[in-house]
């Protein structure tokens, strides 16, 4: 699962650098939302995960909103976040041709993790850092693949895992 993961990040950002090069003005404005899977490790076990996005856009390279981030190894082992997350867009221009990097995201978040190991559940603080892609699709449409370092803090443990996954986003 994780080489066909990898496999398909890689090709949608070949796909997109020469997409993306011809695309005209950003169409990043108003409502958005992202949803999207993948895998990754949690610790050092591989994990699936799954998210989703939605927020608002007060400019063009900036998107404010909430995210649910859901990762397991199999029932016994799982982690849930709802976060409150900030990403920008640092090189993204309005005007002339676009590049790879102009569709280049940063982005942070903290909100509550939950974990559910072994009959165990625990809460606690969930501080969630990413980059990724937007790569345009069509009009408001991309492909969004995510890089996402997740860190839970609960009474006892912290656990940290790092995502890989492949989404679809609307702008």
């Amino acid at each position: 699962m994780f080489h066909r993961v990898t496999v398909t990040l890689v090709l949608a950002m070949i796909l997109g650098v020469f997409h993306t090069a011809a695309q005209g003005n950003s169409t990043h404005k108003g409502f958005w939302l992202s949803f999207g899977a993948g895998g990754g490790w949690m610790g050092s076990e591989r994990s699936a995960v799954t998210y989703f996005r939605m927020g608002g856009t007060p400019n063009n390279n900036v998107h404010f909103g909430g995210q649910v981030l859901h990762w397991w190894q199999d029932e016994d082992v799982q982690h849930s976040s709802v976060s409150a997350i900030f990403s920008v867009f640092p090189f993204l221009r309005d005007s002339g041709q676009r590049s790879l990097f102009q569709e280049l995201f940063l982005k942070a978040g903290f909100g509550v993790s939950t974990a559910h190991c072994h009959s165990d559940d625990v809460t606690g603080l969930g501080l969630n850092l990413g980059t990724g892609f937007d790569l345009r699709l069509n009009g408001n449409f991309f492909v969004t693949p995510n890089l996402d370092y997740a860190v839970d803090f609960f009474a006892e443990s912290t656990h940290t895992s790092l995502l890989f996954s492949l989404g679809l986003s609307w702008h």
